[in-house]
């Protein structure tokens, strides 16, 4: 993740929120927008899904993928999160671009109560998955059982709102990922000089993975940044427990997906 030229974040009277760096970060660093969204649709495409399908963006966070979707003709999109941060930035660009679709508060657990049995053609986890056991901005107590029954709990959610063929959309931080500390950007507070970072660390041995974005003051070399803790869960495991819920999975291919391993879970029954 390391870049030889940081990128230069701007000027600011007041800090930004983690919601507005992490997607400065997604639309101007990690990804290529347009190629990781014409990829997923045509992975979506040989599912049969179309513009005119069902969607439910389950962790839509401040728009990406589902507001550029929705841009391109995809306006059947339903949106929830379960950050006021993110949903109030999602609704703000959504707003500001002129598209009709709005985010709202839902936990993966309140699913099932907030939209009917089989509502959905096709569903949409990006990046998160792993949280279904808790640890977002939070550092909490992580134990395997508990963020496996979570996880389990929430794969089956997700099962019993898609329609017969349906599609589940979902990945993981590489097996292969490798602690890191990379500074990836730079921008100023109130004339103040600050870092962006993007710090990770895996515990093998106690099967942990912590994760912080973190904001550097240059001048005094204070680091601050939202704690994310999980249970430092495998391809293999996550693999296994959607076959148990009732999924059969394939890989797509997804050239612009560089941080994390996609899956397609199809419901076949």
């Amino acid at each position: 993740m390391e870049q030889s030229v940081l990128k230069d974040l701007g000027k600011f009277e007041v800090e930004p929120k983690f919601a507005y760096l992490w997607d400065r970060c997604v639309y101007e660093m990690h990804y290529n927008v347009p190629k990781y969204v014409d990829e997923l649709c045509a992975a979506f495409a040989e599912y049969n899904i179309t513009k005119e399908s069902q969607i439910l963006d389950t962790c839509a966070g401040s728009g990406f993928p589902a507001l550029d979707m929705y841009a391109i003709g995809y306006k059947n999109i339903t949106c929830v999160d379960a950050s006021e941060d993110q949903i109030e930035l999602f609704n703000a660009k959504a707003e500001a671009k002129g598209l009709d679709v709005r985010s709202e508060k839902c936990l993966w657990e309140d699913l099932p109560a907030h939209f009917d049995p089989e509502q959905f053609k096709a569903l949409i986890c990006k990046s998160s998955i792993w949280y279904a056991g808790g640890g977002w901005n939070k550092d909490v107590e992580i134990t395997k059982e508990s963020t496996l029954k979570a996880l389990r709990d929430t794969l089956s959610a997700f099962y019993s709102l898609l329609a017969k063929g349906g599609v589940l959309y979902l990945d993981k931080f590489k097996d292969s990922e490798v602690d890191h500390k990379d500074t990836v950007g730079v921008f100023e507070v109130d004339g103040k000089k600050k870092e962006l970072i993007f710090w990770t660390n895996r515990d093998k041995e106690a099967g942990i993975r912590r994760a912080k974005m973190i904001i550097k003051d240059v001048e005094t070399g204070v680091e601050d940044g939202l704690p994310n803790v999980t249970y430092d869960l495998k391809e293999e495991e996550l693999e296994e427990m959607l076959h148990e819920v009732g999924f059969s999975v394939v890989k797509p291919e997804m050239s612009e997906e560089k941080f994390f391993t996609p899956w397609l879970a199809i419901k076949n029954t």
